[in-house]
């Protein structure tokens, strides 16, 4: 319960002064490209940190075992697969 809310916080707060000092980039062309680098790692613990929240907060009456080894495999199995395509596509020689 402690564990989840203080790694997001963490991420959070870090990714707030990412942003902002993106911001101060000059060059819009800058921006859009540190902008997209970001977003890339956006996606991927945007997927970890919601399959995360909500297999903690649903209550445990429902989905059962089922649903939770469904939400296992996407915290732990799916974020580890899409890390490497998710960046690859930023890359000229993959497009």
């Amino acid at each position: 319960i402690i564990l989840l809310p203080g790694t997001l916080a963490v991420t959070a707060v870090s990714y707030g002064c990412v942003i902002v000092t993106i911001l101060h980039i000059p060059s819009s062309a800058g921006r859009r490209k540190a902008f997209s680098t970001c977003s890339a790692h956006l996606t991927v613990v945007g997927v970890f940190y919601s399959t995360c929240i909500y297999r903690y907060i649903r209550s445990a009456q429902r989905g059962g075992q089922d649903s939770d080894k469904v939400l296992s495999l996407f915290f732990s199995v799916l974020t580890e697969t899409l890390n490497p395509y998710i960046y690859s596509l930023r890359n000229t020689q993959v497009k």
